[in-house]
């Protein structure tokens, strides 16, 4: 797998998990008391949510897991010169 690929990967896996938390969070407002809701939505809700991307209403992380997946799709298509682009050969 490219590093692209995997970034594109991890975009899709970090979909997945919000999806997930939603239903989670979703479970918890129907059958949770007032208190579990408040502790679930300021604890484990908010980390994981913040971990994955800077969409929410919570202060904003310092690196997320998209940011670890654009950066893996960047940095590959910065490595690959353009078609266009003469590459040297090994003999200089």
């Amino acid at each position: 797998m490219r590093r692209f690929e995997a970034g594109e990967r991890i975009l899709n896996i970090k979909d997945e998990i919000i999806e997930l938390l939603q239903e989670a969070m979703d479970l918890v407002r129907e059958q949770g008391t007032d208190t579990e809701r408040a502790r679930a939505r300021a604890y484990w809700y908010g980390h994981i949510r913040t971990s994955l991307d800077n969409d929410h209403g919570y202060l904003a992380s310092n690196i997320t897991m998209a940011d670890t997946a654009e950066e893996l799709m960047e940095e590959e298509e910065e490595e690959e010169p353009a078609e266009d682009e003469e590459v040297p050969d090994a003999a200089g």
